[in-house]
């Protein structure tokens, strides 16, 4: 009977310090702070950093208006007339228009006048009988050896014609109760590092628009710039094909008497439709040569904002990126809050 009691009172003494010493953890007040290296961690949290593209190149050739070989051969042996001697060259031209046109296309050729001519070169349309003649000639293969060669311009290798929000942080994790002013420390953790994040997407969405407003800043002035002298240039090509075309003709009427008088008609055709094949092709290439100016302006605007778009993009990935962690971050220190806190 003694042993029993006092087993009893043993057992006793053991609950109650189990239980005085379940009651003191209990108690334990839950943390006032975070956990420190979960605070190390967030803090440490930053964009990562973006690397800006620039504006792709835009590429541009010229255009360009050649005289074929048959075309030049033909013009150098046409002094030759005035010895009444026809060259291979000339009869084979002669022969070539005769079988591609009719006698009334080739009057009509051959009776183009000055002023018709120079109406064209100052860069007014074919009237409407000759452009008929013209697309004629220019479908015929024959006579398309004798016509200039018209290569437009192009931009990008493209031909330009002369024809006209962050996720919201858990405030508590799994139903979990946690201390306010550990819950408060995290938020304000949070709310520092979004704060950083913010400024540097701010710097850098500054950085981006900058870059794009420098590299379309000179588009306007090189449009200018380009489209002013061309006028010019083209002028000065008219103007020495006016006066080959009066050389040819002046050449052509010495040896009048010297050759028939339907190769002397049909040579005239010839020469005039040479002259009107490249005064047209000039007034397309100038047109061609000033749209390409503009496109050229456009591409690279097009460029600087695709360059924009990109670097935007990668800064606004950056930045949800790294506030996605911090979100994260923001998580784990409310529930560190509870962790550090009472017993399990």
């Amino acid at each position: 009977m003694k042993k029993r009691l006092i087993s009893q009172l043993a057992l006793g003494l053991v609950l109650m310090l189990v239980m005085n010493n379940c009651k003191d953890h209990d108690n334990k007040p839950f943390p006032l702070t975070p956990d420190s290296a979960l605070m190390a961690d967030i803090n440490a949290i930053k964009l990562a950093p973006v690397t800006m593209v620039q504006p792709a190149p835009v590429t541009t050739t010229p255009g360009s208006v050649a005289a074929t070989a048959k075309a030049t051969a033909v013009a150098g042996d046409m002094s030759s007339l005035s010895s009444g001697t026809v060259p291979a060259s000339v009869q084979t031209a002669s022969t070539d228009i005769k079988a591609a046109l009719s006698a009334s296309e080739l009057n009509t050729l051959a009776g183009i006048t000055p002023a018709t001519m120079n109406a064209v070169a100052a860069g007014g349309a074919l009237p409407a009988n000759l452009k008929a003649i013209m697309d004629k000639a220019m479908a015929n293969p024959a006579l398309q050896a004798y016509l200039p060669k018209l290569t437009l311009p192009s931009v990008n290798s493209k031909t330009v014609s002369g024809r006209t929000g962050a996720t919201e942080a858990v405030e508590k994790t799994g139903g979990v109760q946690v201390e306010d002013a550990c819950v408060l420390a995290a938020q304000a953790a949070f709310d520092a590092v979004k704060a950083k994040l913010d400024a540097t997407k701010a710097t850098e969405d500054a950085e981006v628009a900058a870059a794009y407003s420098a590299a379309i800043a000179p588009l306007a002035a090189a449009q200018t710039s380009c489209t002013s002298g061309i006028p010019a240039s083209f002028n000065t090509l008219r103007t020495a094909a006016l006066a080959q075309a009066s050389k040819a003709l002046a050449d052509l009427e010495a040896a009048k008497s010297k050759i028939p008088a339907d190769l002397y008609a049909t040579l005239e055709a010839f020469i005039n439709i040479q002259t009107l094949g490249y005064l047209s092709s000039i007034n397309t290439l100038q047109a061609a040569e000033l749209k390409t100016c503009s496109e050229n302006t456009t591409a690279k605007t097009a460029a600087a904002a695709a360059a924009r778009d990109a670097n935007a993009a990668a800064v606004k990935a950056s930045y949800q990126d790294a506030l996605a962690k911090a979100t994260v971050k923001k998580t784990e220190l409310a529930k560190s809050c509870h962790n550090q806190g009472g017993g399990k």
